[in-house]
C-alpha cells in the first residue's frame, strides 16, 4: 500500500515522464557528451585537446535540451517544484538560490567592462548549465541513469588506465606544441591533472558503491575503481586531487559510523574560516602573515598559485557586487595581479616568466571576480541545500537505491567542490558535465523522494 504522498509523487512523476524515444535521444547524447568530452582529440587543431572536447559537449547539451524540451509539461514540473509532499523545503530553496546565481551572471554580463566578451561567454555557460535540468529530468530514472552512470565510469577509467601506461613509459601518438603539465601522462585529456581531477570523481563514486552497492559485483567493482583512481592520482603526483578523494571518503564515513558524523561540518568550518583570513586583509595580517613560512614556500607548496588568488581577490576588492563579467578573469588576471603586488609589496610571479594566469585556479574565487559575490553567495547556499540534502537521504531509513544513489551524489559533489579550491573542474568539460549531471540528479532525488521514504 502507498501513502497518499507517496500517491502524489506517482502522478506528478508520470504527468512528467518522456516519450520513450525522447528518453533514448537524451540519454544517448549525454553518452556522447561524456565519452566525447573524455576521450576526443583532433590532433589538426592548435587546441587539439580541448576544442573538439567543447565542441561536442555543445553540441551534445543542444540536442539533449531539444528532445527534453519538445515534450516538456511545465505545469507537472512546476508542480513537482512547488509540491508539499517532499520530506522539506530544501529542493525549492536550492532551485531559487541557483536562480539567484543565474540573476547575478546576467546582472555581472549587463554591467561588464566588456559585455559583447562577457555576452559570449555567458552563452557558452548557459548551454553547460543545461545540463543540471538535463540531470534532474526523469530520463536518468533507472536504466538511463545506469547507463550515463557506466559512461562516466568507463570515460575515466579509460584516461585512468593511458595515464598509467604513459608513466610507464607509452608515447601516444599524438604531436603537442608543448606539453599542457608537469608530467607526459595528460591521456585524451592532454593535463595530467584533469585526468587526476577525473579519477577523484570517478574515485569517490567507487569508494560509494564499495560500501554500499546492494550486489557483491557492484562492491567489488567500487573497490577497483578506488584502487584505479588512487594509483594515477599518486602517479602524477597530484595532492588537490587526493584531498578530494579524502574528503569524499570522510563524509561517508561519517554517514556509515555516526559517531564521526561532525567531522563533515568541522571540516567545512575550518576551511571557511581559513578562507576568509586568507581573503580580508586585516585577519590576513593577523593569522596566514604570522605562520612562520615565507612567501617562496607559500608558492611551492600551492604551484605558483599566489597571484592567480591575489589576482582575482583583488578583482572581489575593487568591484564586489557585479565583477567584472563573465569570463573577465583572464583578461584582468596580469593587471590585478600587479596591482596586488604593488599593495602586498611582494612579488607573486608565475610559474614560468612569459605566461599569465587564464584561470584562478580556484572556482569560488573565480566566480566571486567574475560575477560579485552575490552570486557566489547565491551558489554556496545552492550548493549547501543539495549537500544537505543529500546527507538526509543518505542516511539508513531511506530506500536502498535512493540511500546508494545519494551517497554516490553526495561523494561526487564533495569531491568536485573540494577539488575546486585549487583547480577549476567546472571549467573541464568532462569533469563539468560529470557535476552538473551529479547536481541535477541530486536535486530529483530530493524533489521526488516521498516524506515517508526519507
Amino acid at each position: 500500500m502507498f501513502s497518499r504522498a507517496a500517491q502524489a509523487h506517482a502522478l506528478d512523476d508520470r504527468a512528467a515522464a518522456l516519450p520513450r524515444g525522447r528518453e533514448r535521444v537524451i540519454v544517448a547524447s549525454l553518452i556522447v557528451a561524456l565519452l566525447g568530452t573524455a576521450w576526443l582529440v583532433d590532433p589538426f587543431a592548435q587546441a587539439g585537446f580541448d576544442a573538439p572536447k567543447r565542441l561536442i559537449a555543445l553540441a551534445a547539451v543542444a540536442v539533449a535540451a531539444a528532445a527534453l524540451l519538445w515534450h516538456a509539461d511545465f505545469a507537472a514540473l512546476a508542480n513537482l517544484v512547488r509540491r508539499r509532499h517532499t520530506p522539506t523545503r530544501t529542493p525549492r530553496l536550492a532551485l531559487l538560490a541557483a536562480l539567484a546565481a543565474l540573476a547575478g551572471l546576467l546582472l555581472a554580463t549587463l554591467m561588464a567592462q566588456l559585455p559583447a566578451a562577457s555576452a559570449s561567454t555567458l552563452r557558452v555557460q548557459l548551454l553547460f548549465a543545461l545540463f543540471v535540468p538535463l540531470g534532474a529530468s526523469c530520463a536518468l530514472d533507472g536504466d538511463g541513469g545506469r547507463r550515463v552512470l557506466t559512461a562516466v565510469l568507463v570515460a575515466a577509467a579509460v584516461n585512468a588506465a593511458i595515464s598509467l601506461l604513459q608513466w610507464a613509459g607509452l608515447d601516444l601518438p599524438l604531436a603537442a606544441s608543448q606539453p599542457g603539465g608537469r608530467y607526459p601522462t595528460g591521456a585524451l585529456l592532454g593535463n595530467e591533472a584533469y585526468v587526476a581531477l577525473s579519477c577523484a570523481l570517478m574515485a569517490a563514486a567507487g569508494l560509494a558503491l564499495g560500501l554500499s552497492a546492494s550486489t557483491a559485483r557492484g562492491r567489488w567493482a567500487g573497490w577497483a575503481l578506488l584502487a584505479l583512481g588512487l594509483v594515477v592520482i599518486l602517479a602524477n603526483r597530484q595532492r588537490t586531487s587526493l584531498v578530494a578523494v579524502f574528503a569524499a571518503a570522510t563524509v561517508l564515513a561519517s554517514l556509515r559510523w555516526r559517531t564521526l558524523r561532525w567531522l563533515p561540518p568541522a571540516g567545512a568550518a575550518l576551511a571557511l574560516l581559513l578562507g576568509v583570513c586568507a581573503a580580508v586583509p586585516a585577519l590576513r595580517t593577523q593569522t596566514w602573515a604570522r605562520v612562520p613560512v615565507g612567501v617562496e614556500t607559500w608558492q611551492q607548496l600551492t604551484t605558483y598559485r599566489l597571484g592567480a588568488w591575489a589576482a582575482a581577490v583583488e578583482m572581489i576588492a575593487t568591484k564586489p557586487w557585479t565583477g567584472y563579467g563573465p569570463g573577465s578573469y583572464a583578461k584582468q588576471s596580469q593587471v590585478q595581479r600587479f596591482s596586488a603586488e604593488i599593495e602586498l609589496r611582494r612579488r607573486l610571479p608565475p610559474p614560468q616568466p612569459a605566461t599569465t594566469f587564464v584561470q584562478a585556479h580556484q572556482e569560488y574565487l573565480q566566480m566571486a571576480a567574475e560575477a560579485g559575490l552575490p552570486a557566489l553567495l547565491a551558489i554556496l547556499a545552492a550548493l549547501g541545500w543539495l549537500l544537505s540534502g543529500l546527507l538526509r537521504l543518505a542516511r539508513d531509513g531511506t530506500p536502498a537505491r535512493t540511500r546508494v544513489e545519494a551517497q554516490m551524489m553526495l561523494a561526487v559533489i564533495v569531491a568536485g567542490a573540494v577539488a575546486a579550491l585549487a583547480w577549476f573542474p567546472l571549467q573541464i568539460p568532462f569533469t563539468a558535465i560529470v557535476l552538473l549531471l551529479a547536481c541535477g540528479r541530486a536535486w530529483r532525488l530530493l524533489a521526488t523522494t516521498p516524506a515517508d521514504a526519507a
